[in-house]
């Protein structure tokens, strides 16, 4: 299993874990800090940007869902493993990612630039042009 496998896996750990502990109710409320820390220690990237893309995948794809204590969702799921891919040097699953993410992924990659690693900043670059985000 590659490690963006392991990591959907963790997820539905975290998840399966938090319904039989609620009475299979599930909250991501309960599990977010959960899912944050997951994607933290899954990544190599500088902590700043990795906060930065967690944090734009929430607010884009999870808190504009219709039904957020489900979340996430195997769809958001995958493209949360999409965003971990790319940070990674990765291709699975990117094609989940719309323009637009890429576009933001952008934008956080050059605001967080100055910070990054020179190895890892142009394999972010590599990727974002490849992907037409520039």
């Amino acid at each position: 299993m590659t490690d963006i496998g392991k990591f959907l896996s963790d997820i539905q750990r975290i998840k399966k874990h938090d319904r039989q502990n609620h009475s299979g109710n599930p909250d991501y409320n309960r599990i977010f800090r959960d899912l944050n820390s997951l994607f933290l220690r899954s990544t190599s990237c500088p902590a700043d940007l990795a906060r930065s893309v967690f944090e734009y995948w929430e607010n884009e794809y999870v808190f504009s869902s219709q039904n957020q204590k489900e979340e996430p969702s195997e769809e958001n799921s995958q493209k949360l493993a999409a965003i971990l891919a790319f940070l990674e040097d990765s291709d699975e699953f990117q094609s989940v990612l719309t323009q637009k993410d890429w576009q933001e992924l952008r934008d956080l990659v050059n605001y967080e630039a100055e910070d990054l690693p020179v190895d890892i900043l142009q394999s972010l670059m590599r990727v974002l042009v490849e992907k037409g985000a520039y």
